[in-house]
């Protein structure tokens, strides 16, 4: 159940029997030191599976994202939400946001207000 093999079950109940010479009785006596035996195992297994470059070390993965939008992008994109009739969160566009629409012409005050933006 826990992905255990005989022989590390034995090793974890050995060692905790090492660290507690009088452990409590009973059928869930060893239950914390098996979850822990497991937990261990499958993090030794994860860091042994990541990808290692030729020196051995793991390697990092490149960004998957490109490079930030601009200001002037982001504009656009608000400026459409705030044009459309969906649902618009009025914490969706900052302050900020709301001057760069409005310094570039792309809504009005009004707009703006009528969505509860401002």
């Amino acid at each position: 159940m826990l992905g255990l093999t005989e022989a590390e079950i034995l090793e974890a109940a050995k060692a905790s029997r090492a660290d507690h010479p009088e452990p409590p009785d009973g059928p869930k006596a060893l239950d914390r030191v098996m979850q822990r035996a497991a937990q261990r195992k499958a993090q030794a297994k994860a860091a042994s599976d990541k990808p290692r470059s030729q020196d051995g070390k793991a390697r990092r993965r490149k960004p998957t994202s490109g490079p930030a939008p601009s200001t002037d992008e982001l504009a656009f994109f608000y400026a459409e939400r705030v044009k459309g009739k969906g649902y618009l969160p009025p914490s969706m566009i900052s302050h900020a946001m709301c001057q760069a629409m409005l310094e570039r012409k792309l809504v009005t005050r009004k707009q703006l207000q009528m969505r509860g933006v401002l």
